[in-house]
């Protein structure tokens, strides 16, 4: 019987270490498996941190000496090496994680397929949340503090593995090769024209420009794109002396008008000769009224209307040139501009003390009109200086005659003629047409377009 007792009692104190041992060994292997998860969920963060981060922002910091900033610029610009780096190690983190678990279930449970089917969906889940969409999903919300935070360790191994990403991105960039050679790829820019516009009315809506300063940007972006025409003041529109008048009579013009500067000619407004500055005139009349005019002229400026206005403005500055004569091949005069025009291109209407402000008709150069479409069709006509294209509606709002012609409530950008007015919804403000946009078109315009739309009849 003693030495039964001592059987089972030597029986019972193995067992219980065998269990302690086995308990020891899942415990580890549980905490190996949640560093795997950790592991998982800094790769995965990583990447969706450093793919969303504002580079632009990062470098301020980094220029002015922050050193994460520096690391994560570095991994920025090292990206394709960097996501190798993160695909290893993200690849590495899963597969052992879900080893791990099958080792726990199988020690714990025992090797059946039940527990083989019940570990594959509790490993695959837990893997999901915690080491693939809770991270990067925090990340990308935090993009700049999480790559500020990511990015040493990240590095480290970038330096550590670079025979293995070495070899990977040799293999990458030859499939790359082969495809591009089989499947022809045009190269598109990184951000284009469209995308700018749209981020530019995405952090209008964020708030981190106003109105204002958005289409201040966007006035930018279009800048390039303006013709001379465009922005030109009309010929009709000219305010001009004729060199031959007295000296008096030149006096009288000039305290008529509010310009600093005037063209001056010789019979008609093709044959100009010059610019007169005001300020200059009234100094020399004051000292011999009998001044000859012409001693004070500035060389004419001539200028095509199809010039680019950017690049005209370079050159406008750089000669100290402030008004330009446009002209046409035959040197037919079409019209003045000035480097205001240019300004007003980019910040809006410039007024001066002088000038009688009419919010509701306002000039934009280049034979365009912002209007207010409450406006009579026929006081529009008045003001532009053109007889009504259309009689009968002469004593209607325009903004009357736009929603007949369109048939719907209009949107921006929505267009419409009038006889020779092109008229374009401009702003819509609280489901109301507040602004329009008027082109007196010219007669080579209407011209253009007939022979245009001939060309597209025949095709």
């Amino acid at each position: 019987m003693d030495t039964d007792g001592n059987i089972w009692s030597r029986l019972s104190a193995k067992l219980t270490v065998v269990l302690s041992s086995d308990a020891r060994s899942i415990l580890w292997l549980t905490l190996l498996f949640i560093l795997f998860v950790i592991g998982g969920a800094y790769f995965g963060g990583a990447e969706s941190a450093f793919s969303a981060m504002n580079k632009i922002r990062i470098k301020a910091k980094a220029d002015d000496g922050n050193r994460h900033a520096k690391g994560a610029m570095y991994v920025s610009n090292h990206f394709e090496n960097a996501l190798t780096t993160l695909l290893i190690g993200n690849n590495i983190t899963h597969i052992a994680a879900a080893s791990i678990a099958t080792l726990i279930a199988t020690r714990a449970f025992g090797a059946s397929d039940t527990v083989t089917l019940l570990c594959t969906v509790i490993t695959t889940l837990i893997i999901f949340l915690f080491s693939e969409m809770i991270p990067k999903s925090f990340a990308n919300d935090r993009s700049e503090t999480m790559s500020l935070f990511a990015a040493p360790f990240l590095i480290f191994l970038m330096k550590l593995l670079f025979p293995i990403v070495w070899f990977f991105s040799i293999i990458s960039k030859g499939i790359s090769k082969l495809t591009d050679r089989l499947f022809k790829v045009d190269k598109a820019p990184t951000v284009t024209e469209e995308e700018l516009y749209d981020i530019i009315d995405t952090i209008e809506e964020e708030g981190v420009v106003n109105e204002e300063q958005g289409d201040l940007l966007k006035s930018a972006l279009e800048f390039s794109e303006t013709k001379v025409r465009d922005v030109m003041t009309m010929r009709q529109d000219i305010c001009a002396v004729d060199a031959s008048l007295p000296n008096d009579r030149i006096l009288e013009i000039i305290k008529e008008t509010n310009h600093s500067r005037l063209p001056v000619y010789l019979g008609d407004l093709d044959h100009i000769i010059g610019t007169l500055q005001i300020r200059n005139f009234i100094r020399e009349y004051r000292k011999n009224p009998k001044v000859r005019i012409r001693e004070l002229l500035i060389p004419p400026f001539p200028v095509s209307p199809d010039s680019p206005i950017d690049d005209l403005l370079s050159v406008m500055r750089q000669h100290r040139f402030y008004l330009a004569v446009v002209a046409d091949e035959n040197g037919k005069t079409l019209g003045l501009i000035t480097i205001e025009d240019f300004l007003e291109e980019l910040v809006g209407e410039i007024w001066d003390e002088d000038d009688v402000v009419d919010n509701d008709f306002v000039k934009l150069g280049g034979n365009y009109f912002q209007v207010n479409p409450k406006l009579l069709l026929s006081e529009i006509c008045e003001k532009i200086g053109i007889p009504c294209p259309e009689p009968k509606n002469a004593s209607r709002p325009l903004l009357s005659i736009i929603l007949e012609r369109l048939g719907h409530m209009p949107q921006e950008e929505d267009g419409l003629r009038i006889g020779n007015l092109q008229i374009t919804v401009e702003t819509i403000e609280e489901s109301r047409v507040s602004s329009v946009t008027i082109h007196l078109l010219s007669p080579e315009e209407i011209a253009a377009e007939a022979a245009d739309s001939g060309k597209g009849g025949e095709q």
